[in-house]
């Protein structure tokens, strides 16, 4: 009897020594064939932007075609799906912001998917700053007088969003409550709109990212109030955080959008994708092309993403809890 179990122990060591050798000679050996990079959203948004300026760098690194393709639908669903569906080797990955990862799982009573569970961490792609922008008619220099302004209303101030449950709307919440000041929520249907009608003055405020926001600032037809950072960034040096500028911190509130693949994806593989991304978005050629744009590249572990995602999740599922909304 013992010689049996001896025999089934040193059959299933073999077996694990087999597999994993298997999962290293992937990875060496990665990429073989053009690489998928799915982005559940329409073309031109940050998460499509920063995902094409990372497949051209890819391609370069690997000689091997990175092909993105926008897959729009069901606020991500479709496109997510697609992936989780996919065979977890690597060459089909999804490009999603951080939204998808931290925020909609905690918003959404129907996904046919878990992120947490069906996809798994290969890294962060890049990054936006939001940035806390008010109308010009409201006459106030920082982030102090516009607490102040907005404590001397009944009904505070207006802000305004892409839509419920939207990070925009989440962070306007979050300073609303670190500030102790009311604030009334007025949804948009996308970012356009929801900025043009705080440069018109019909809304007070709004968070907004630097992206989208940066040129409006330059031209004086919004102020910016603080940055939604811990630090200033060297993409808008002469904003203050919202700690300097309002004498309150909400974290790091950053847009930024991470790197996904099946559930199963060997960690081998996954590290080897990592490298290469981190290589490319951390490069000094990228870093200048996305900070024309608004945007910082990042790169990092699989490790580095899930610790981002876990934080952000924590964070925006308390705020979804206190505002009691849910989204079918």
């Amino acid at each position: 009897m013992k010689n049996i179990f001896m025999r089934c122990a040193f059959g299933l060591a073999a077996a694990v020594m087999a597999s994993t050798a298997h999962a290293q000679d992937d990875a060496d050996s990665f990429p073989t064939k053009p690489v998928h990079v799915i982005v559940p959203y329409g073309a031109g948004g940050a998460a499509d932007l920063l995902a094409r300026t990372m497949a051209l760098k890819l391609s370069e690194i690997w000689n091997e075609s990175v092909i993105v393709e926008n897959k729009p639908g069901g606020v991500g669903t479709i496109g997510i799906t697609s992936v989780v569906r996919s065979p977890a080797d690597g060459y089909t990955l999804v490009s999603v912001p951080v939204s998808d990862l931290a925020v909609n799982p905690h918003l959404y009573r129907k996904r046919p998917f878990d992120v947490f569970k069906d996809l798994t961490p290969v890294s962060q792609v890049g990054a936006a700053l939001n940035v806390l922008v008010v109308s010009p008619k409201l006459g106030v220099k920082n982030g102090k007088e516009l607490i102040a302004l907005a404590k001397s209303k009944p009904h505070g101030l207006t802000y305004s969003s892409p839509g419920v449950g939207s990070q925009a709307h989440l962070v306007a919440a979050m300073f609303g409550m670190a500030a102790d000041i009311k604030l009334q929520h007025i949804p948009y249907n996308g970012v356009a709109a929801a900025l043009s009608d705080v440069v018109g003055g019909q809304i007070d405020i709004m968070f907004a990212q630097l992206p989208s926001a940066l040129s409006m600032i330059e031209a004086g037809k919004i102020q910016a109030v603080g940055m939604a950072s811990e630090e200033r960034s060297s993409l808008a040096p002469d904003i203050p955080t919202l700690k300097e500028s309002a004498g309150v911190s909400i974290g790091d509130a950053v847009s930024w959008s991470g790197l996904m693949a099946p559930a199963g994806t060997p960690l081998e593989v996954r590290e080897k994708i990592a490298a290469a991304v981190t290589q490319a978005m951390r490069s000094q050629e990228i870093q200048q092309k996305l900070a024309a744009m608004g945007m910082v590249g990042l790169g990092g572990t699989p490790e580095e993403l899930a610790k981002a995602m876990k934080s952000d999740s924590d964070r925006y599922r308390k705020v979804i809890q206190t505002l009691d909304i849910t989204l079918d």
